[in-house]
């Protein structure tokens, strides 16, 4: 019998093959730096084909922390949901943004129940808002948190209010942490007359609400001109934000403590200006601006500075930047910007005047001002944005391998 050469048992796999004696190995870097290089990757994909090469890699990006800071750094929209102006009460529609989708966005839209096939079209739903990757419908007595990824919905009792209010209801993420990821909040806020107002908080890791109590003194509702309809609400860094007729000031709701206040506008902008509050890149609270400038119409980035401890009344804008709006909107005659609709984890939303037919919409990046969407809508529109709770099985700190 012929005897085979034994063989040389394999040592210890490595994330690279060996380098030269002159250049350091990836072995010789620490986490931190292996951090910063899986941060800087252009997208999820690129980022789950990383995390696959050794479980060193994998342990990083597969960390809470880091796919925090990652998705923050690498937001991706994936279109948006509109709304029929003449019957709020029809399912969304929903408008896909193809300019850049990798292989991991793509196959979520492919994959997801973006028609909404799964909500009952005859139970009265309409849509409130739209965040992390879920939509928040509301009918006269339950809420409803559907995620058309993952094809599940949340039914929720709304509480008991006066049926006399105005009501605005708000998604937020959850407090998460390695013991409830994923979760979510709704808020939902009363308004009654003028200077009335108490929210309540649902959290999905509890099943339950908190309330809060009225609040008379620091509450300013954010009534129309006309009389008979409300501003709607605006969402950024865990607050609620709601613009006012004839005042220079923003009402404030903060979901943590469930205390109402108030922040004045930045320098030069008014009740009546084109503005949005919304959340940057970063996450931090933004307001963007359409001012008129000697050189052309101009979007003010402003930034709110609230230090550690202050009270609302004393945060400060400041402004970051400014933006030619013909970057945006080119050099074509087109109509007049009707208003900045939204501002969502950088995405700046704006439409325009059309008096025949369906608003015109722009969808943009405040980092570089590239265009990522346009679509037509007569009503509503909400930005939806890849959640990357779903991104890639890969990355979640429970997998096994």
């Amino acid at each position: 019998m012929r005897r085979g050469r034994k063989r040389k048992r394999a040592g210890k796999p490595t994330c690279l093959p060996p380098a030269d004696a002159s250049s350091p190995s990836i072995e010789s870097l620490n986490d931190d730096v292996l951090e910063e290089i899986l941060v800087r990757l252009p997208s999820i994909a690129s980022l789950a084909r990383a995390a696959c090469a050794c479980a060193r890699l994998r342990a990083i990006a597969s960390s809470w922390a880091f796919l925090r800071r990652f998705r923050a750094l690498h937001p991706s929209l994936l279109g948006h949901f509109a709304t029929d102006a003449d019957d709020e009460s029809v399912i969304p529609t929903f408008h896909p943004a193809r300019a850049q989708f990798d292989g991991c966005s793509d196959a979520a839209v492919r994959g997801g129940d973006f028609f909404l096939t799964r909500v009952d079209a005859n139970a009265g739903w309409r849509v409130q808002d739209c965040r992390h990757g879920r939509l928040l419908f509301a009918n006269e007595s339950d809420f409803l948190v559907y995620d058309p990824l993952s094809r599940r919905g949340v039914s929720i009792r709304r509480p008991s209010w006066y049926p006399s209010s105005h009501f605005t209801h708000c998604l937020l993420a959850g407090y998460g942490g390695d013991g409830c990821p994923g979760s979510f909040r709704v808020v939902s806020v009363e308004h009654n007359g003028e200077r009335a107002a108490r929210g309540a908080v649902y959290s999905s890791c509890t099943s339950a609400w908190r309330r809060g109590r009225w609040d008379y003194d620091r509450v300013i509702n954010p009534k129309r001109p006309s009389e008979y309809s409300y501003f709607p609400g605006m969402q950024a860094a865990g607050r609620i934000y709601w613009k006012h007729r004839d005042t220079t000031k923003l009402q404030v709701f903060d979901a943590g403590p469930m205390r109402f206040s108030y922040v004045h506008l930045p320098e030069g902008v008014h009740p009546r200006s084109k503005y949005a509050v919304g959340e940057a890149e970063d996450g931090g609270c933004c307001l963007v601006v359409l001012a008129d400038a000697p050189h052309g119409t101009v979007f003010k980035v402003w930034r709110l500075r609230t230090g550690k401890g202050s009270w609302p009344w004393a945060w400060t804008w400041e402004l970051e930047r400014r933006l030619p709006a013909c970057e945006v909107i080119g050099k074509v005659q087109y109509p007049p910007i009707r208003h900045v609709c939204a501002v969502v984890a950088g995405v700046v939303l704006i439409c325009f005047q059309n008096h025949a037919g369906p608003h015109r919409h722009i969808a943009f990046w405040l980092s570089n001002m590239q265009v990522e969407a346009t679509f037509r809508s007569t009503g509503w529109a909400y930005p939806f944005l890849m959640p990357w709770r779903h991104s890639s099985p890969l990355l979640l700190p429970s997998a096994k391998f």
